[in-house]
């Protein structure tokens, strides 16, 4: 999570929450908690950052773009409608036996976890790029020869 995400927000816990199900992820924290828990593991932080900062600069493409759709050929499955009739279709594949009884529930599963991941990226409070480099303490560091 990002320095913006707010804990005591509801919106911003609700959007976390369906980050992590969606994900199957562990519970998301702020790079402090995950500094702090390097450090306590014996860890030295060569570096970090997160590689989506300046994510709504005008040059920037949103790393959340493809997920929220567009309406060209290849991003119209991405938009409300699109998921929609995508949905539907699932709903008919999986009536008819066409499609494996659980389809409908993973369709629905992929499509608010998408929505929570374009809203944490459009509220700023959620990256999937925070990066960090560290070394175990006490372990040399090798270079590529």
């Amino acid at each position: 999570m990002t320095p913006n995400y707010d804990a005591n927000n509801p919106h911003h816990v609700k959007t976390k929450e369906g980050i992590e199900i969606g994900n199957a992820l562990p519970t998301l924290v702020k790079k402090e908690e995950v500094l702090r828990c390097l450090e306590e593991s014996g860890f030295e932080v060569l570096d970090h950052y997160d590689a989506n900062r300046g994510v709504h600069d005008s040059n920037q493409i949103p790393w959340y773009a493809t997920l929220d759709g567009s309406w060209s050929i290849s991003g119209f499955r991405m938009t409300y409608l699109g998921r929609c009739f995508t949905h539907a279709l699932i709903t008919v594949l999986e009536t008819v036996r066409l499609a494996p009884k659980g389809s409908v529930e993973v369709s629905r599963l992929l499509n608010e976890t998408a929505i929570d991941l374009c809203e944490g990226g459009r509220m700023e409070i959620f990256t999937p790029s925070y990066f960090f480099l560290a070394r175990k303490i006490g372990e040399p560091i090798s270079s590529s020869s």
